[in-house]
């Protein structure tokens, strides 16, 4: 009989102890969800006027500079539009740069680098990612689907400047975004060269170093992170063995300059040393930016940085000029 008590007891606390790590799992993978896949927008659509209106650097008036236009752009795989602004530089020129965004963001936090490529030779797309103002998506896949909707904005770009020059410069998951897109530009070469600022070679990197960067006293980030892997499979029925932008590069012919800072905390300095490694020609440059943390270089040394820039489309992109 007392047998039967011993046994009874530890199948109460066996099934106790899995419930205990069902629910943490699932509290903590929702958390680590919520941060990542399941982010919001930092400024929502209808808010977007506003906003950037009262905003200290009044980008919308710099924008009124330059003719504009809104269109949507439809991104076929993904069966939705994506809101992309257009925008031309007032001296007359065929070359463009497209610039994307990183997550939780949109393209107005993109303007300033827009404007000094409108200085600067270029007209310029920038369009907001997937779940992100009118764009479609209800989520982020970390470049997964958003790369389909850069292949969309590429196409338009390349109708508008069927003979100029086109550029991709990313930022963080743009970055990222781009990275992935660089696989389907091979077939249609859209895009001549990619600029890749902090994009992370892999999404479980990034999702580490976010979970390493918020410190939660006994939280194991291993577990942390495999929690947020099985919310992700349950929800999205994605994992981060999908999410591998180090692998889209492998058979890249075009020219790519990556840029980190070695500071960087949100995504990992070695993911752009990972990415270069994996190009297979030697069209590519690799910029480390001392003592800058993540996607800074370009408002904190805002002239070295795009005369960087310029000087590796000079070098790679149209040698001689």
């Amino acid at each position: 009989m007392k047998k039967k008590k011993v046994v009874i007891g530890s199948g109460i606390a066996a099934t106790a102890t899995v419930a205990a790590l069902g629910a943490a799992t699932w509290i903590i993978g929702g958390m680590v969800y919520d941060g990542t896949v399941g982010k919001k927008p930092s400024v929502k659509a209808e808010d977007m006027k506003e906003f950037y209106s009262t905003r200290e650097d009044k980008v919308l008036d710099t924008l009124a500079n330059y003719e504009h236009e809104t269109v949507f752009v439809k991104s076929e795989v993904n069966d939705y539009e994506v809101e992309t602004l257009s925008i031309k530089a007032n001296e007359e020129t065929s070359d463009a740069m497209i610039v994307v965004h990183g997550i939780g963001s949109n393209y107005h936090e993109v303007l300033n680098v827009a404007f000094n490529y409108l200085e600067n030779g270029y007209n310029v797309v920038v369009y907001h990612q997937r779940n992100t103002g009118l764009t479609g998506g209800d989520n982020y896949t970390f470049g997964l689907y958003e790369r389909f909707d850069l292949e969309a904005v590429a196409q338009y770009t390349r109708s508008l400047y069927r003979d100029g020059i086109i550029g991709v410069h990313g930022f963080s998951m743009g970055a990222a975004t781009s990275t992935m897109h660089t696989e389907l530009n091979e077939e249609a070469r859209n895009v001549d060269f990619y600029v890749l600022d902090a994009p992370y070679h892999t999404m479980e990197s990034a999702v580490e170093l976010g979970i390493i960067a918020e410190d939660i006293p006994f939280l194991p980030v291993s577990f942390a992170k495999w929690a947020g892997n099985v919310v992700l499979k349950v929800k999205e029925h994605l994992t981060y063995d999908d999410i591998q932008p180090v692998d889209a590069v492998k058979n890249i012919s075009v020219p790519v300059l990556l840029i980190h800072g070695t500071d960087d905390k949100v995504t990992p300095p070695e993911s752009s040393q990972y990415i270069y490694d994996a190009i297979p020609h030697e069209n590519k440059k690799l910029w480390y930016i001392e003592g800058l943390g993540h996607c800074e270089a370009d408002s904190l040394m805002e002239k070295e940085y795009f005369d960087g820039i310029y000087q590796f489309i000079n070098a790679y992109v149209k040698p001689g000029k």
